[in-house]
């Protein structure tokens, strides 16, 4: 019997997925790359924003046809979606073999008949792995999903995360992004992240090691001293600054002023370390004016570290604070200034990128490839910043040594150096 897992959304879910890869192997499965030959698919959905939900019912209608086409095949709904909307009884779900929400994997392993004792282990395999060191959030971000979906923030213990990163190092990973909801809250018998990535970055020299997911309330201002004592501790930072207003970033329910970001940004471009900065932030936000949004995009602009932007306009979702407020006060930004207001914070990361190749250009640098022809360097995460990409084949997975000779925007080409 073969068995195929659909993943989709955050590298939260990939972790969940792994875990499920290992219930199944357990219970006797075999992992199949592609759908048509399988006899079960598990599809874990995310819906975290209403483009998320969207993809996973398109994928949830895609696979009812696909149990349809041949008799006995099975469908596992997992994750986001149903953790987000609940069964209400009224039918349509009579397809789905199993319905169980993010990351629990002892409900699939009962539905499997397999015992289910002790932690969950992941099972995958590639260069590139992450290793989930919480879940759940407590900031309660008027606009936020996440804790009516995964619940509080809870974090890993110590020796659970270390055990997971020998088994990972094992499977071949050759860099490790750790993550979470709100990473920077992780702490554990008076160690924060940084002690964690300190402690792994010593466990495991070989390996590169990258942060995603730094709410700025919690930000471990000792980070730039890590990257400083362990190279293998990447020097990039992702961070949801989320808006650079102080009026927004209080309807947004943050929990500090745009001083606490300026302040952090201050201290990492002052770091003897180049690092880099993902921001993420989310623009239109009911009540923004053009005086919000010059703040973001001046603040945006401002910083030598800042090298990516992740953008987004404001989707109302049921269930959160600002959906009902927006609706009461009727100033949610039209949909036309919220897109005119996302394309300029577009050229934003434009004039980054170009700073960023200026800098870059010429210069030799170690890049790990994620396959013969392409790979990434130590300021750009995989699937989702800048792309290397050599000028000749290199082996996948190594750290290879080359020239920046050309750069645009999130394309750099690197000439290996013999």
């Amino acid at each position: 019997m073969k068995y195929h897992i659909i993943s989709l959304g955050c590298p939260k879910n990939t972790v969940d997925s792994e875990q499920f890869a290992w219930v199944m192997n357990s219970a006797g499965w075999e992992n199949s790359d592609e759908p048509d030959p399988s006899d079960l698919i598990i599809l874990n959905t995310c819906a975290f924003i209403a483009p998320a939900t969207e993809e996973s019912l398109e994928y949830l209608s895609d696979l009812i046809s696909w149990k349809s086409r041949k008799p006995g095949r099975k469908i596992v709904l997992a994750g986001c979606l149903p953790g987000r909307y609940s069964d209400d009884g009224s039918g349509g779900l009579e397809d789905i073999d199993l319905i169980t929400g993010p990351g629990d994997w002892r409900k699939l392993s009962a539905w499997l008949g397999i015992a289910s004792e002790g932690p969950a282990q992941v099972l995958g395999h590639g260069n590139y792995r992450y290793l989930k060191i919480a879940d759940g959030c407590s900031n309660g971000c008027a606009y936020c999903t996440i804790p009516a979906i995964r619940g509080k923030f809870v974090p890993r213990h110590t020796d659970t995360i270390l055990r997971e990163s020998d088994l990972l190092v094992q499977q071949g990973a050759g860099e490790i992004g750790l993550v979470a909801q709100d990473s920077g809250n992780w702490r554990q018998s008076g160690a924060d992240l940084a002690a964690l990535a300190e402690t792994l970055a010593a466990r495991h020299p070989s390996i590169w090691w990258r942060l995603y997911y730094l709410h700025p309330l919690h930000f471990p201002h000792r980070l730039p001293e890590v990257f400083s004592k362990f190279s293998n501790v990447v020097p990039y930072i992702d961070m949801p600054v989320q808006h650079a207003s102080d009026s927004i970033l209080e309807r947004m329910g943050r929990g500090h002023g745009v001083r606490t970001i300026e302040k952090i940004m201050e201290e990492l471009d002052n770091s003897p370390v180049e690092i880099a900065v993902r921001y993420t932030v989310i623009t239109g936000y009911p009540g923004e004016t053009e005086a919000d949004f010059s703040e973001l995009r001046d603040f945006l602009g401002r910083y030598r570290s800042g090298r990516h932007i992740a953008a987004f306009s404001w989707y109302p979702e049921e269930g959160t604070l600002e959906y009902s407020r927006a609706i009461a006060r009727g100033d949610a930004v039209d949909d036309s200034t919220a897109s005119g207001r996302l394309a300029s914070i577009s050229a934003v990361g434009d004039s980054l990128y170009a700073d960023w190749d200026e800098r870059l250009y010429g210069r030799e640098l170690s890049i790990r490839a994620d396959d013969k022809i392409t790979g990434h360097t130590v300021w750009d995460a995989p699937e989702v910043d800048a792309v290397v990409s050599f000028t000749e084949p290199v082996i996948p997975g190594s750290v290879v040594r080359a020239k920046i000779v050309e750069s645009s925007g999130a394309v750099l080409v690197a000439e290996p150096v013999n």
